[in-house]
């Protein structure tokens, strides 16, 4: 296993869950960084250009498939590894996110272990 840090990119509306996710992404070893909406969250993907990018599907002023679509036609970050972070994890929601763009689903509350996993698998 490597100890490479990634740079990651929480787009997630409820702030306090983003800062909690980000502190343990710090903790583990990584940069991690936040944003609470699409908007906001597009535009600093652009400025830090993130190895990764986890998505809540359920924002408020845009849905994170409309992020991850974003996401994907910007030349400049177009190659992140996109995760969603979903509520709904069925395999139509499955599905959706892969259509939208997003590379991988984890369903909420999504468990540090979890995400660890698929972080290693990229380093």
């Amino acid at each position: 296993m490597s100890n490479e840090l990634l740079n990651i990119l929480m787009i997630e509306d409820n702030e306090d869950l983003a800062d909690i996710m980000c502190e343990l992404l710090v903790l583990s070893g990584h940069r991690a960084s936040a944003a609470n909406n699409g908007i906001e969250g597009i535009a600093k993907a652009k400025e830090i250009n993130p190895d990764v990018i986890i998505c809540d599907i359920g924002l408020p002023d845009m849905s994170g498939y409309e992020v991850a679509k974003a996401i994907r036609k910007d030349a400049d970050v177009k190659d992140t590894f996109l995760i969603a972070s979903s509520g709904y994890a069925q395999p139509e929601d499955v599905e959706r996110s892969r259509e939208a763009g997003f590379d991988r689903h984890l369903a909420k509350p999504v468990a540090l272990e979890t995400l660890e996993m698929v972080l290693n698998d990229l380093k």
